[in-house]
């Protein structure tokens, strides 16, 4: 608590000094506690509502095995101009908070400076004049008393604002492993589809062939070989949307590794299945593993610094000021002891009247304070939700895939039966072609809930803060 000193009764002047003291005094512990800004977060729950087990979330690089997915996030995240502007980011960052810094220490200026001129004067109705030298050197030394800890809270926020910034780096990081990983399942996909097309458009041109010889002798309909020309346009028009984008998956994925114009690496024939369910650890752990939410929470801790800084901005400064220096006509001269003088004044400012600037600065900065605890609960909100969405997406599209899975057995046999009734006469062409459409239906369907699982297990690992960056990382202190 703040305490005036008394007066001191040993003379008028004592007495100014004294109230002025006093009233100084006064206004600080007035001011020095800005009233806070009332935290409205949500909720951290106990457990998660879809998780299975509550264990940490293991890197990526050991969720799926694939080597050489870790050898493209490495070399993606060794080549990203992003990551590169974000470490250039936290360089200023760590500047500015240099810059913060440096006012609490003294501030100290050297000065040497040399004049020429020529002068005259009047002696006995005379004008004599001369050329003289005058050379002036010096040393000045200002520190502001941090009173009321003002330009501590300019530091301290600083420094907090870098270190979102640090954490900002690390979430762009995870972002970027994240969708290599997405644009590299995506590729395998779109590869698989252009092959399942291929042989779609294959066995369409030889059913047309066949059709084609049998309708010239007679034993097939004009309207069976319409059909399957109608059968063979479509599968065509699939397959050139499909290598369209498989060009489109690739580009992406070439620009996301930083390797343009050279193309990325040829994908596996087939999707890898992910391991077994994750863990998804503790609901309260993700403020400490997402960097998103790191960031936000540094950046609602500088907006109570910044907020503390405009409250104090109005209260009486104390400034120390210290020179000293020689002054001679003669160089030579300059450094000789007898000629220094120096000054030593102390100062005390106090604002009165700025048109409201700080009490709008104040304002302002209070306003920014609660910004930042807004952005931080939705940050928070939005984690959860992403966490829970991706927990309970995954054994739907397990039971999705195993679904498929059956479809396609069944479209198969279905097939078969449908071509052996056809070439026996029991069946219709119709029947067949219709098999076969499900067939490849079913075989596309099937590769795209693969996809979407692997999608699934990435977004969940993003969304727990797991660790997508393999051995070798970049770190912000190693770019110069």
């Amino acid at each position: 608590m703040c305490r005036p000193f008394p007066l001191v009764r040993t003379g008028n002047h004592y007495h100014r000094i004294a109230a002025l003291l006093l009233i100084t005094l006064l206004s600080g512990c007035s001011l020095l506690q800005p009233q806070p800004v009332p935290r409205k977060l949500p909720a951290i729950p106990s457990i998660w509502a879809h998780a299975e087990t509550n264990l940490p979330a293991p890197p990526l690089r050991e969720a799926f095995s694939d080597p050489a997915l870790s050898r493209l996030i490495e070399e993606a995240v060794g080549n990203s101009f992003d990551l590169r502007a974000a470490v250039s980011r936290i360089h200023a960052a760590r500047a500015s908070a240099t810059i913060s810094g440096a006012d609490r220490a003294p501030q100290i200026t050297a000065s040497l400076n040399a004049s020429r001129a020529k002068r005259a004067t009047v002696v006995g109705g005379t004008v004599v004049s001369g050329i003289g030298n005058y050379f002036q050197s010096g040393i000045e030394i200002r520190w502001e008393a941090d009173l009321w800890g003002r330009l501590g809270h300019q530091a301290r926020a600083a420094t907090l604002e870098l270190a979102a910034t640090e954490a900002d780096y690390h979430a762009a990081r995870l972002s970027l492993a994240a969708n290599i990983a997405r644009r590299w399942f995506n590729l395998i996909e779109a590869r698989q589809q252009v092959e399942l097309a291929r042989r779609s458009v294959a066995d369409q041109q030889q059913m047309v062939e066949s059709l084609a010889a049998g309708y010239r002798r007679g034993i097939y309909t004009a309207t069976e070989l319409q059909q399957a020309r109608s059968d063979l346009a479509t599968a065509e028009n699939q397959l050139a949307a499909r290598k369209e984008r498989l060009v489109r998956e690739r580009l992406l994925l070439q620009t996301l590794l930083g390797r343009y114009p050279e193309l990325p690496p040829e994908p596996p024939t087939t999707l890898p299945e992910p391991e077994e369910p994750i863990p998804a650890g503790l609901p309260a752990e993700l403020l400490t593993r997402r960097p998103d939410l790191i960031a936000a929470e540094y950046r609602l801790h500088a907006a109570d610094e910044r907020m503390r800084q405009a409250t104090k901005n109005r209260l009486p400064r104390i400034q120390l000021t210290a020179s000293g220096g020689t002054s001679s006509d003669e160089l030579r001269y300059l450094l000789e002891g007898d000629r220094l003088v120096w000054s030593l004044v102390g100062g005390l400012t106090a604002p009165l009247f700025q048109g409201g600037r700080l009490k709008a600065s104040q304002e302002q900065a209070r306003a920014n304070a609660e910004q930042a605890m807004h952005q931080y609960a939705q940050a928070l909100l939005k984690a959860f939700q992403e966490v829970e969405t991706a927990l309970s997406a995954a054994p739907l599209l397990a039971e999705r895939q195993r679904t498929l899975m059956r479809t396609l057995k069944n479209a198969e046999q279905m097939e078969r039966q449908a071509r052996e009734r056809y070439r026996t006469g029991l069946g219709t062409m119709e029947d067949w072609l219709k098999a076969r459409r499900r067939l490849y239906n079913a075989h596309s369907a099937l590769l795209e809930a693969q996809n979407l699982r692997l999608q699934n297990r990435i977004d969940l690992h993003l969304a727990l803060g797991g660790d997508f960056t393999p051995p070798g990382e970049i770190e912000p202190t190693a770019e110069k």
